[in-house]
């Protein structure tokens, strides 16, 4: 029987020549979770995105740089970071097109971001923006060692993975300020900052902040996204 399809959207590079590319990370979690990791090249073409909705059963919407605020309503203050229009508009048409189909979705760091500025959320252009003490969200260490707690709600998805509160890595800078509609916040740092949204009403559309691909091989409860999400792919 032939292996679902799972479209990893990609990254673009500020580099000459121009590449799309998704980390190893994310296609190896996939392909342990018994998926075909599908790297879907960045384009505007309308055919081509309905080709690649097409071809794939499932999509994760995956790391990178910052989200061009204008996509929810503000300027660009000193402390955005790089970002790209045509990046973010590639990745704004797949997931529209996706979240209709009803397949399942997985946003990971600036894909959890992207996830709600589509259903029409803000997010802090940096964690300083926040009202209180924050703690540091980029971490130093080596990305296989974890940075902060997170605390999970009774009857999300990741409460019936995790329980109550787990450690997570976590490289970010922006965060979810404001939610999406029908996005329900599923966890949080000890600081208030949103660590993971999921969606009321989508059979499976599930964001995180932190990057679970990275600790699929130390940490099972952490390959066990990749499993569940891999669950639903796999009962369309």
């Amino acid at each position: 029987m032939r292996r679902k399809t799972i479209g990893l959207s990609a990254n673009i590079n500020n580099d000459n020549p121009i590449a799309d590319y998704a980390n190893v990370a994310y296609c190896s979690a996939v392909i342990k979770a018994s998926g075909t990791p599908l790297i879907l090249p960045v384009t505007k073409n309308d055919d081509v995105l309905n080709d690649y909705i097409d071809i794939c059963d499932g999509f994760i919407f995956t790391g990178g740089k910052d989200i061009t605020p204008l996509f929810y309503g503000e300027e660009t203050r000193p402390l955005c970071s790089n970002t790209s229009t045509n990046l973010d508009e590639y990745q704004i048409a797949l997931f529209k097109k996706a979240f209709a189909t009803q397949k399942p979705i997985l946003g990971i760091c600036r894909g959890m971001q992207l996830m709600n500025v589509v259903l029409g959320g803000t997010l802090y252009q940096d964690l300083s923006e926040h009202d209180q003490k924050v703690l540091k969200h980029v971490q130093s260490c080596d990305p296989l060692d974890t940075a902060h707690e997170v605390h999970f709600e009774n009857g999300s998805v990741l409460f019936d993975i995790f329980g109550e509160k787990a450690m997570v890595n976590s490289t970010h800078h922006q965060a979810v300020k404001m939610p999406g509609k029908d996005l329900m916040i599923s966890a949080r740092a000890n600081d208030g900052i949103i660590e993971a949204v999921e969606h009321r009403d989508h059979p499976f559309c599930v964001g995180v902040q932190w990057h679970p691909e990275k600790l699929v091989d130390v940490d099972e409860k952490m390959f066990s996204i990749f499993k569940i999400f891999m669950d639903k792919v796999n009962d369309l």
